[in-house]
């Protein structure tokens, strides 16, 4: 709407990562989609997160991005869970062979 806010204002929070781990196959969700994405590893991260904060970027002390924040806790808003970058980059190399046309050729394609 013309006139209405929008807090443009990046969010920062202090965290540490405690803990990396496998995800074992038997407890992947299988969610029954050729679109979906399970990743095989996580990393659990000790920061404060609001809603909202899900799917950006978690970057260490030198500003690279270590992970995408998934999802938090629920029993503790404290921690956090980020699919690391390394899992982003074979998601993005997959959906890279599966895409044949830009989005650009899907708007002018008649």
């Amino acid at each position: 709407k013309p006139g209405l806010h929008v807090n443009r204002c990046a969010d920062f929070a202090r965290g540490y990562v405690c803990k990396k781990f496998k995800i074992p196959a038997h407890e992947r969700i299988d969610t029954g989609l050729s679109f979906g994405f399970n990743p095989l590893e996580e990393t659990v991260v000790m920061c404060p997160t609001i809603s909202g904060h899900s799917g950006g970027p978690c970057v260490n002390s030198v500003g690279s991005v270590i992970g995408i924040l998934s999802r938090a806790d629920p029993a503790d808003r404290q921690r956090c869970y980020l699919v690391p970058a390394s899992e982003l980059k074979k998601l993005l190399k997959k959906a890279k062979a599966k895409c044949t046309m830009s989005p650009l050729d899907l708007y002018y394609r008649t």
